[in-house]
């Protein structure tokens, strides 16, 4: 009998160590399953963080681009608007070219009207004898001569060179031949250039390059 019972006592503590045993695999199993599913969606958490960076930061770029597209366009166009101003006119090159300069009614006797011709500054004067044009680069050292009334002159403020306002012809200063005139005509109410009066003595002046 002690033996017997010795056996049912060791039968019992095997089950315990077994019945433990199992408990810990199963915790040990269930604690897995968990860390698993935790890291898994850490994982998927810290995707979709950087694919949201990635996103952010794309969009981001996209928007200084855009801003900046933005800004040259408006920059560009306050240019083109101080340009239009200044010489309400660009001319194209070629013996051809017929470009308006003004409404006749805009250039009252008198009066001057800035323009672009060839890529050349010019000038339409309104004179008691009619219209004149001329290029306004000066032939002395290239500045911008302008219509100056109270003299009746084109007058070249750098080194005070003084042009005819019908004939282009220098009256007095270091300018060292005249203003190129230009061919216009009036036609329906407006003014319109056509083409350099003398192409050949154009060529002669360096300011005028590339104007004929």
């Amino acid at each position: 009998m002690p033996r017997l019972h010795q056996q049912d006592n060791s039968w019992k503590r095997l089950e315990s160590c077994s019945h433990i045993s199992c408990l810990t695999w199963q915790l040990s199993f269930t604690c897995m399953l968990k860390g698993c599913c935790k890291t898994n969606t850490l994982q998927h958490w810290n995707d979709n963080m950087n694919d949201k960076i990635t996103f952010t930061i794309t969009r981001r770029k996209l928007t200084e681009i855009l801003m900046g597209l933005i800004a040259l366009f408006f920059a560009g166009g306050i240019l083109a608007s101080i340009l239009k101003y200044l010489w309400p006119q660009s001319a194209a090159k070629g013996e051809n070219a017929q470009i308006k300069i003004a409404n006749v009614d805009e250039v009252p006797t008198g009066s001057v009207r800035k323009f672009m011709f060839n890529g050349k500054a010019a000038i339409l004067l309104h004179m008691p004898a009619g219209f004149r044009a001329f290029g306004s680069v000066c032939t002395h050292l290239g500045c911008i001569a302008y219509w100056k009334p109270e003299e009746n002159i084109v007058f070249c403020p750098c080194h005070l060179g003084k042009f005819d306002p019908n004939t282009g012809a220098v009256i007095s200063g270091p300018p060292p031949s005249p203003l190129p005139a230009i061919d216009i005509v009036v036609k329906e109410g407006a003014v319109y250039a056509l083409k350099w009066k003398d192409p050949g003595y154009v060529k002669t002046i360096s300011f005028y390059a590339g104007a004929v």
